[in-house]
């Protein structure tokens, strides 16, 4: 059964798009690129001042690179959007601890709701993509063809 054109223009761009943001953050933590500072530096931030160990930032940081650019391309994408799922969901936790954050309510004058709700979105948005899938402009469709029994 032939897919809906209108989805599947739908699904690439949300792929896309979330891939470019998650893969520009994660290399600014792994490459040190974009204004980035790096992994070192990034393996004491996070170990300092959120008391992430580095095994974690580490997965942290590939989960935002490699996740992103698997949801670029669209390969692997329910494993790539996990992961990258998985780094925004701390990340949110994390800017939900942020001073001048009261349990996820923001003081007036203290915080930026931003930072909260821009992981949240994410997160959501890496959600809907393990869930729908690649679509059929991507690789997994090219590589991994829908057979018998294949929804």
């Amino acid at each position: 059964m032939k897919g809906n054109p209108r989805v599947d223009v739908a699904v690439f761009m949300l792929r896309v798009g979330l891939g470019l943001i998650l893969m520009f953050y994660g290399a600014q933590k792994l490459l040190g690129v974009f204004g980035g500072s790096g992994p070192a530096p990034t393996i004491e931030i996070f170990r300092s001042e959120m008391g992430i160990p580095a095994p974690f930032t580490i997965l942290a940081m590939c989960g935002e690179f490699f996740g992103g650019l698997g949801m670029i391309v669209g390969l692997l994408t329910p494993v790539a959007a996990f992961g990258a799922f998985c780094t925004m969901a701390v990340a949110t936790y994390e800017n939900w601890r942020t001073p001048g954050v009261v349990h996820g309510v923001f003081v007036e004058g203290k915080g930026d709701p931003s930072r909260l709700f821009f992981t949240i979105a994410i997160m959501l948005g890496c959600f809907a993509v393990m869930m729908i899938g690649a679509g059929n402009a991507s690789l997994d469709a090219k590589l991994f063809p829908k057979g018998k029994g294949r929804r």
